[in-house]
């Protein structure tokens, strides 16, 4: 049997209706082409026809996929989870959603480049993976359990395995639900808890104890080594600022001060970029980056902060989606929009105990918390169905209020700082800034742009804060920028390469070395295939046009489809993520007829045509969109 590097060489197949575990060799999905996780489940989910069903339907295939340089040492032990996405609204899309921790690397240990989980149990179940054996098991004793009781059981049960599990908000399909693994690594946007709960899947539970083969070693730690040299691959790093709570201070010091136990971080990477905080009374556990929506629950409360970010991960509810539901109660309330009562809450601390001092008090935020958090983890929340479909129910008004927060796709604003990157979050299926921070990159230092021949100097970033803002608006070639970025986010969510160290700023000193350079070089020396930066870029390409033909042929995606809501173009929307001014229409369809150029798309529909498909081998593609 021929040796291969960086892939496993087998994707693990469960058809739970038919309680039957099979393999396939991931050879049958081009993996030299789409490298692996979302390359590779797009490629997987094309193969099974983009079926066009609803997210909870059992025909929607949970898919969670590894990448070569999945378990190597370094910032690279990811995961993505993809499928046709719960949260997503009004329309149910195919999307992405990615996970760090131990997971990832224990998968590819095992053995298995991907897990694609099609069909329904009549029965709780989980999945068990143990190295080249995998079984389909009972899950009734587990079923109601939060993500933290359910790996500590399935833990004692299988020593030394990583879980990956679904929390009581899954099991009621939620349509913001987790997938966790840990504390503080999980699969938040998209809803795939809901959709894993709504297969009867419990957890998957995975021991690894192969090993990762790397086809040119020397050159893998040269390069490792090139990077330590110039203080770029040490413990901390760039990245310390994520250890420490993002949500203002007396929050974010005390936290530090006095429950900041350790830094923690994904399996083998250096950078260590998450805090484990242990709160006596409330619980221990990581956090990285920002779950500031507890601001407004703990009034500068501590216990409120922490106790909400244990709880919505133990319930398996995405932080940040509680932001914006947050944002959304309380602006709609303020407005008179609804009231708590629409909301299924007899109390919001932020309006009953406003003048109070006992509004950051652990009774009121407790059980506040309980409240909102268990209400939507039962279904008995209307918020449970994501801020979109409750504010549909409750009536015009609470729909302004949603738009103005959700710019797109059932997804709470984040990052969208300027043209481009509106026009990047337009021609998605999702909210893509958990991957793509290039935009604040090149938008606060034009020289970095300048390089890379894409726009830039468009955003502001206080130092002190951490906190960005646009400055002006540039349409001009904004349509190159969100090409480089789509592309570049492909590459870090197939490789998979973690967001944070996979920047247009990462390794950067050239013309030696930019991240385009480390990427070929760092996966070409893991899979002993020439990945020149040529090459490489070109699966970026690759794996973009692929989404799009799902797009197109699943979900009928066009012109029409490929924009933001209404306000965006009408005012600055006062979302502390707002535009420098209002999106200009007819600007704004000159930008996208150009975007569509420079894919070499259809410039009326937005389909990619033959020969740009052809051009990235995709023939097969464009034959079955008939093209």
């Amino acid at each position: 049997m021929e040796t291969t590097y960086g892939w496993a060489g087998k994707i693990l197949w469960v058809d739970l209706t038919e309680r039957k575990v099979t393999t396939v060799p991931t050879s049958d999905f081009e993996p030299e082409k789409y490298i692996g996780g979302v390359g590779l489940n797009s490629r997987i989910f094309w193969e099974l026809g983009a079926p066009k069903v609803s997210a909870f339907h059992p025909d929607n295939p949970l898919l969670v996929s590894v990448g070569p340089l999945t378990g190597a040492p370094g910032p690279f032990n990811r995961a993505e989870v993809c499928g046709i996405a719960p949260q997503s609204y009004p329309q149910e899309l195919f999307a992405y959603s990615g996970m760090g921790g131990k997971f990832p690397a224990d998968l590819k240990y095992a053995g298995y480049d991907a897990v694609v989980v099609l069909g329904k149990s009549d029965k709780p179940v989980y999945l068990q993976v143990d190295n080249e054996t995998a079984s389909i098991e009972n899950a009734g004793h587990l079923w109601g359990l939060d993500t933290f009781e359910t790996q500590k059981t399935l833990r004692t049960s299988h020593p030394k395995a990583s879980v990956l599990t679904i929390g009581p908000a899954g099991e009621t399909s939620c349509r913001f639900a987790i997938i966790l693994n840990e504390t503080g690594s999980a699969a938040g946007q998209g809803g795939y808890g809901g959709l894993m709960g709504s297969k009867n899947l419990k957890a998957i539970v995975v021991r690894g104890i192969g090993s990762h083969k790397i086809a040119d070693p020397d050159a893998f730690m040269d390069l490792v080594s090139e990077r330590h040299a110039a203080g770029e691959w040490l413990n901390g790093g760039a990245q310390s600022w994520g250890r420490y709570p993002l949500c203002g201070e007396p929050v974010s010091g005390e936290m530090k001060a006095r429950y900041l136990k350790r830094f923690a971080g994904c399996h083998g990477c250096p950078y260590q970029c998450m805090g484990f905080y242990d709160m006596p009374g409330i619980g221990k556990g990581a956090q990285m980056c920002v779950e500031a929506w507890y601001g407004f629950v703990g009034n500068g409360s501590s216990e409120g902060y922490w106790e909400g970010n244990i709880l919505s991960q133990k319930l398996g509810i995405n932080n940040y989606e509680l932001l914006g539901i947050m944002v959304f109660a309380l602006t709609g309330i303020a407005s008179k929009a609804f009231t708590k009562q629409d909301l299924g809450l007899t109390s919001i601390p932020h309006f009953d105990h406003a003048t109070e001092p006992k509004l950051g008090s652990p009774k009121v935020h407790h059980e506040f918390l309980t409240e909102l958090l268990t209400g939507i983890a039962e279904g008995k929340s209307p918020l449970a169905q994501g801020v979109g479909r409750a504010a549909e129910k409750l009536g015009p008004a609470a729909m302004k209020v949603y738009q103005d927060q959700y710019p797109a796709y059932g997804y709470m604003s984040h990052h969208l700082r300027n043209v481009a990157s509106a026009l990047h979050w337009a021609t998605d299926s999702r909210d893509p800034f958990n991957s793509c921070h290039d935009y604040l990159a090149f938008g606060s230092t034009p020289s970095l742009a300048d390089y890379f021949g894409v726009p830039g100097g468009d955003i502001q970033m206080d130092e002190k804060t951490l906190s960005f803002s646009g400055t002006k608006m540039i349409y001009e070639r904004a349509e190159h920028l969100a090409v480089w970025v789509q592309n570049n986010q492909s590459l870090k969510n197939s490789l998979p390469f973690c967001e944070y160290a996979s920047m247009p700023n990462s390794y950067f000193h050239p013309p030696e070395m930019d991240i385009r350079i480390f990427e070929s070089r760092i996966l070409s020396a893991v899979t002993g295939q020439d990945y020149n930066v040529s090459r490489l870029w070109e699966a970026g390409e690759r794996i973009w046009n692929l989404r799009r033909a799902i797009m197109v042929q699943r979900e009928n995606r066009g012109r029409k489809g490929d924009t933001v809501n209404g306000p965006w173009f009408k005012r600055i929307v006062p979302n502390g993520e707002s535009l420098s001014a209002p999106l200009d229409k007819k600007q704004w369809e000159n930008l996208v007829t150009r975007f569509y150029r420079l894919r070499g798309w259809e410039t009326e529909s937005g389909r990619p045509t033959r020969a740009r498909l052809e051009a990235l081998g995709m023939k097969n593609v464009a034959d079955k969109m008939n093209v």
